[in-house]
């Protein structure tokens, strides 16, 4: 959801919404609801004549389907804002589209992330625009400057994936997380530079046997509109973490400053495929609608909690640079560089505690210690 808001709230009893979709059933299930809150709310599944139809200084609220993103949308919300600079423009899904009006209605959006020390915790001067270079600038910088771990999962801590916490932790704290915290801080930091977003989910797939029963959808992606072209972002996918963001119109193979990939249809969704050891290999299946942050919560629960996840058995870290993949498996530390030279090396605890401070930057604390020495002896075994 990609919005332009003001600072005071409207009330959701009286506030006139226009609303613009491409089925009338759709819009007929998503007006009903909004006026059963009390909302004013009006349609029509003819955007292109909206504008006619339509004065934009007679609404609070303009919303668009997902139908209407890229070029035809673009050019209806400049004409609205032609009419009416200060009237609220909203992308929205239609299953979600009743909850994210009154959200915008209301103002009550999860906090907004403080840019100019994310900004600077990943070595960006900006300045920030909603371009594909800006996009790609702090596609590149995130994975290298704040890790992927879930040192926490294994300290029976926890994982709070609310805007705050997750602020506090890998910007403030110097900490890194996993994919939900990851993904969730870059989707806040690129909609408050003016990107649309939409959060995705995916089953896991990578390293999976052949035949082995699909995974549940545990892993957070982005999808990101610049200039009405879909790219696939993700910033949280540990030791194969995509450097840039891919295009999702196209099945041709995109090359990155490691790994080539490429995304193909897979059901409703995609497959994003990694070329490794002369073959495609997958990494994850991706879901074709976008996702709510609650979907996200009962997720993150699954794998911060449950027995069987791998997070709660194993320490994982990784940090990409364009020069080279650093990871960490327990005691199991590889380097793989950008041109195919690869360092490994099996670590005690000492040695892990190391490149926990050295390598991946992380602000080591005396009550890792025993998490620690538990990795050094998986790694024995």
């Amino acid at each position: 959801m990609n919005t332009a808001v003001k600072e005071d709230s409207i009330s959701l009893n009286g506030a006139r919404v226009l609303v613009l979709g491409r089925s009338d059933a759709v819009l007929e299930a998503v007006l009903g609801e909004l006026t059963a809150l009390g909302i004013d709310a009006q349609g029509t599944a003819e955007p292109e004549k909206a504008t006619e139809r339509y004065d934009a200084r007679n609404y609070d609220l303009i919303a668009l389907g997902r139908g209407l993103l890229g070029e035809a949308g673009q050019s209806l919300k400049a004409q609205f804002r032609e009419r009416n600079a200060d009237v609220r423009l909203l992308d929205t899904y239609a299953p979600f589209a009743v909850y994210e009006i009154a959200t915008a209605l209301e103002c009550s959006y999860p906090p907004n992330v403080d840019l100019e020390p994310y900004l600077a915790r990943i070595g960006s001067e900006g300045p920030m625009a909603p371009t594909l270079e800006t996009l790609k600038e702090l596609h590149e910088r995130h994975p290298d400057a704040i890790p992927f771990e879930a040192i926490d999962v294994l300290l029976e801590r926890g994982v709070n994936i609310a805007p705050d916490a997750v602020e506090d932790k890998l910007v403030h704290g110097r900490r890194g997380g996993y994919c939900f915290e990851h993904n969730g801080l870059f989707k806040r930091v690129l909609e408050a530079i003016g990107f649309h977003v939409e959060g995705l989910s995916a089953r896991v797939r990578w390293n999976a046997a052949p035949g082995t029963a699909p995974q549940p959808y545990s892993h957070m992606a982005l999808r990101v509109v610049v200039d009405n072209v879909l790219w696939l972002v993700d910033v949280g996918f540990g030791g194969c973490v995509l450097t840039t963001p891919l295009r999702m119109d196209t099945i041709e193979p995109q090359a990155t400053s490691h790994e080539t990939f490429r995304l193909i249809p897979f059901g409703p969704g995609m497959l994003l495929q990694m070329w490794i050891d002369e073959q495609w290999k997958p990494v994850y299946e991706l879901s074709g609608e976008p996702r709510l942050e609650g979907d996200y919560e009962v997720a993150n629960w699954y794998t911060a909690e449950h027995p069987d996840s791998h997070f709660r058995r194993n320490l994982m870290v990784a940090r990409t640079s364009t020069e080279a993949r650093y990871t960490l498996l327990n005691g199991r530390y590889t380097v793989r560089y950008s041109d195919g030279r690869t360092h490994r090396e099996v670590l005690e605890a000492d040695g892990i505690e190391r490149v926990l401070a050295d390598t991946f930057q992380l602000p080591v604390q005396p009550d890792w210690r025993p998490m620690i020495e538990r990795a050094a002896l998986l790694t024995e075994r």
